[in-house]
């Protein structure tokens, strides 16, 4: 009778062990379509694209999970998003850079000699490294690929649904995606319904990191800002664009005569950083406000409407590419239909979700003004 109580209870707990293990696998399909099997839960990453996401999914803790980082370019194009993020992280300092911040090219001896779980990368990346990918692949490393750059529902949620499931955050990575989701859903339907004369308000967008004499990019419809100005039915004078991003010609720009500019802001180390747009982390509202003002002494831009009716605008171009950036379509929204969208507040909703998904996360800092308005 104890030998059969004995086995019983053997066969019982080997049943919940091998329950356990078949629980712990799991699959994931990345943007590309890619299919991922893991038979558990990956234990070290390295992040070469969107620290900012991978942490708010996964908690200030979920650094200790990271080997590595792409930190080339980032301090010289954000540097007020590399201090707030350093400061507040000082791990991060420390973690080895593995390239590809602007040209994609990972360093494949370096990832290779940490030999991480998995290899988080955007598009652009896995584009660009297909043979370093198939070394990674056939040393056992994972390879994910995600993308927040599309500025998509689809890709943004498929993104942090794939960062809930691998590092075990799968509620966090859902009510991110919920608020994501209703956020947009609502922007979307109640532009839908607005008159066909109220809509296609021509505008003109420009992230201006080389100052008041060269034209910095303009975006078309896939990407970025672009993409934001198709979802809320703007005429974008960049829309149709050969290329995801280039600086239009400043004689087409006064031409068109825009109704209303965006201004793209960052800080970006370079010989313009006298007069370049400045938004984002640790600037203040008077440098955004001097410097946006600046801008609108352009020759010929006296004339455009934008500017004689005060609608020029300053975003921060930083803040795209993660899941708190539905707040810049809330904003542009706002902007082009005031009425429709009075009752949100932009500013105030991304100032709440750094608090409630990266709380250790201090900063101040300037994301959207109004020329001259508070």
């Amino acid at each position: 009778m104890l030998r059969k109580l004995i086995l019983a209870l053997s066969f019982s707990s080997l049943a919940a062990f091998s329950g356990s293990v078949l629980a712990a696998a799991f699959d994931i399909t990345d943007i590309e379509g890619r299919k991922v099997h893991f038979e558990d839960q990956p234990k070290t990453f390295i992040v070469a694209n969107y620290i900012a996401n991978f942490m708010m999914v996964g908690g200030a803790a979920s650094l200790e999970k990271v080997v590595a980082l792409t930190k080339d370019g980032w301090e010289d194009t954000r540097y007020g998003e590399y201090q707030v993020f350093t400061k507040s992280f000082p791990k991060m300092k420390d973690l080895p850079s593995i390239g590809g911040y602007h040209d994609d090219i990972l360093n494949a001896e370096k990832i290779l000699s940490l030999h991480p779980d998995v290899l988080l990368i955007g598009r652009t990346q896995y584009a660009e490294n297909s043979q370093r990918i198939k070394a990674f692949e056939k040393a056992g490393i994972k390879v994910v690929v995600l993308d927040y750059h599309a500025m998509t529902t689809v890709n943004h949620t498929l993104s942090t649904e794939i960062l809930g499931k691998l590092l075990g955050r799968e509620r966090i990575a859902e009510a991110q995606n919920k608020t994501y989701k209703e956020a947009l859903d609502h922007v979307y339907s109640t532009i839908v319904k607005l008159p066909d004369d109220q809509v296609g308000t021509k505008v003109y967008m420009e992230t201006a990191s080389k100052g008041l004499a060269r034209y910095g990019n303009s975006y078309n419809k896939d990407v970025l800002w672009g993409a934001i100005l198709k979802n809320i039915k703007a005429a974008n004078l960049a829309e149709n664009s050969p290329q995801p991003y280039m600086a239009l010609d400043k004689e087409y720009v006064i031409s068109q005569n825009p109704k209303v500019i965006f201004i793209g802001g960052s800080i970006w180390r370079n010989k313009s950083e006298g007069d370049q747009m400045r938004m984002g982390f640790t600037v203040p509202e008077s440098q955004a406000q001097e410097r946006l003002a600046n801008l609108t002494k352009r020759p010929g831009w006296n004339m455009l409407d934008a500017v004689k009716e005060n609608r020029v605008y300053g975003v921060d171009h930083g803040s795209l590419r993660n899941m708190a950036d539905y707040t810049f379509t809330q904003y542009m929204a706002k902007v082009l239909y005031p009425e429709a969208f009075k009752d949100i507040d932009p500013v105030g909703n991304l100032n709440n979700y750094y608090k409630t998904y990266l709380p250790e996360l201090k900063y101040d800092g300037t994301f959207m003004i109004h020329l001259n308005q508070k």
